[in-house]
């Protein structure tokens, strides 16, 4: 880690004490995913036209998920490798709970600022205090929504999921790179989710 990215880094967690406070008796748990196993994944209108392959390093690369489950909120930072290039990504965050599950979805476009939106069954859920920030220099997405927007549940499992747009030459290519944080693969249908995760 450079000393520029060491004190981007030191920034962030200064500002996560503001942006995603959790109790001290949380309980924390952080879950590590392999680093370079993204996949390509895509679109081709030509049959033979040809996904772009793996780039190094990869842009959705998750590496870690730290997450605190406090009494009033729950606080989630997925890291990634490198995002210094990025410019375009998707991170979805599925919450598992006993009244069943939630997802948290941060989108973050070239030249604007990220949004984030919580949903259950597909509905999207009012939650004014949910908090997001993504940070390309520190490499990590910061989320915090109060246990309350997600039936303030006694544990939680937690999936997590990245995407972000490959540029292409080819008009007959569409390609993201595309990363499971709890798996070494990446499916289309499903998402790995870590440990149970007990409310403090």
């Amino acid at each position: 880690m450079s000393l520029r990215r060491g004190a981007r880094l030191a920034a962030l967690l200064a500002a996560s004490a503001v942006l995603l406070p959790a109790a001290a008796h949380a309980e924390k748990v952080v879950t590590r995913d392999p680093v370079g196993d993204v996949d390509v994944v895509g679109w081709l209108a030509d049959e033979d036209a040809e996904l772009p392959p793996t780039p190094d390093p990869a842009p959705a690369d998750i590496v870690r998920t730290a997450a605190a489950h406090g009494a009033k909120r729950l606080s989630i930072e997925v890291h990634f490798r490198d995002l210094a290039d990025t410019r375009t990504l998707s991170t979805r965050i599925l919450v598992r709970t006993p009244a069943g599950a939630f997802r948290i979805e941060v989108d973050k476009e070239e030249g604007r600022r990220a949004q984030t939106t919580l949903s259950r069954r597909r509905e999207t859920v009012e939650c004014r205090a949910l908090r997001a920030l993504l940070d390309t220099g520190a490499d990590v997405v910061a989320v915090s929504v109060p246990t309350a927007c997600v039936s303030s549940p006694p544990w939680v499992r937690l999936g997590v999921t990245a995407a972000a747009p490959l540029p292409s030459t080819d008009p007959a290519v569409l390609a993201s790179t595309v990363d499971d944080g709890h798996r070494d693969s990446f499916r289309f249908r499903s998402i790995g989710t870590g440990p149970k995760i007990h409310r403090g």
